[in-house]
């Protein structure tokens, strides 16, 4: 079956890794591996679209062309990955309404926004993307009563999140090997993976600093290791030379497929997960046998 595959958020090919574009690109390959020609929809960015009127004229050509082409040739499906009030679908129901049997994954609904201005219209296409959709797939269970409020529980349905756990599994010798790179015999290392970029993800790298440098001053044997770069990397460098005096190792960037043995040469993964929307690094770390560290999943930064 033919399919087309829609991004509203961020593409597949997006250069910047985040768990996102590692979702989009693992449905696209499941999809593949069960047999479906999956075409991915030209990218669209609709992240709060209602602000950029230069957008706009690019949407209603967009729409125009997609009515054109489905008069031509109707996909099997339609399937969108993340639809939300910041960054609605648009294109899907134009989709539906032509009679392509539509699904959306990680759809989300937020009640409050309908009551704000300044998202009320995005609140708005993304309910009526919600309607249009045959099913729901949602990988949060905190997603559910949301919808529940909007949706029949017949066209909603829960996947739990995952990933491929041989892809992580541990690694004896790339633990040797990075180990005896890191400079570390006794200590217990404690690993964080992130991209380094303002906002919450460096906050919560500067939580970790400030808890492996407390559980130091109480004598604790412990180096710090970050995988992951961005523009907040030699900030984050500095106050780590401060606060753990040499106990602290920056990696810069990791492919995806190489994390499994920086997770394999660590002894605990710690990463709070302000604001997460779900933590894919958390199930990466498990496989790999870590025990991880992270605060409550709701939590807000709050200090």
């Amino acid at each position: 079956m033919s399919l087309y595959f829609c991004t509203p958020f961020k593409p597949p090919d997006h250069p910047r890794p985040s768990g996102d574009v590692t979702i989009a690109q693992d449905l696209c390959a499941f999809m593949r591996q069960q047999g479906q020609h999956v075409e991915t929809v030209p990218y669209l960015p609709t992240d709060r679209i209602w602000r950029r009127p230069a957008m706009w004229p690019r949407l209603a050509w967009r729409r125009a062309a997609l009515g054109l082409s489905l008069c031509r040739r109707r996909p099997g499906a339609w399937f969108t990955y993340h639809s939300y009030w910041r960054a609605p679908d648009l294109l899907g129901p134009a989709a539906a309404a032509h009679g392509v049997p539509y699904f959306i994954f990680a759809g989300a609904h937020s009640p409050k926004r309908a009551h704000d201005r300044a998202s009320r219209w995005g609140h708005d296409k993304n309910l009526a993307a919600l309607r249009a959709a045959a099913q729901i797939f949602v990988n949060k269970h905190r997603d559910l009563p949301a919808l529940r409020s909007v949706l029949p529980e017949s066209r909603l349905s829960f996947i739990a999140p995952g990933i491929r756990p041989d892809d992580f599994a541990f690694d004896r010798s790339s633990r040797e090997e990075l180990r005896r790179q890191w400079r570390v015999s006794t200590a217990s290392v404690v690993l964080s993976v992130a991209m380094l970029r303002k906002g919450v993800k460096t906050e919560g790298i500067k939580q970790v600093i400030s808890a492996c440098a407390r559980l130091r001053a109480r004598g604790e044997d412990i180096i710090l290791v970050v995988a992951g770069d961005g523009p907040e990397k030699e900030a984050l460098e500095r106050l780590a030379g401060y606060e753990l005096a040499g106990n602290a190792r920056f990696t810069g960037f990791v492919p995806r497929e190489a994390l499994y043995k920086y997770y394999s040469a660590a002894d605990l993964f710690a990463f709070p997960g302000i604001n997460e929307g779900l933590g894919m690094v958390y199930l990466e770390a498990q496989a790999a046998g870590l025990p991880v560290v992270a605060w409550d999943h709701d939590a807000r930064l709050n200090w």
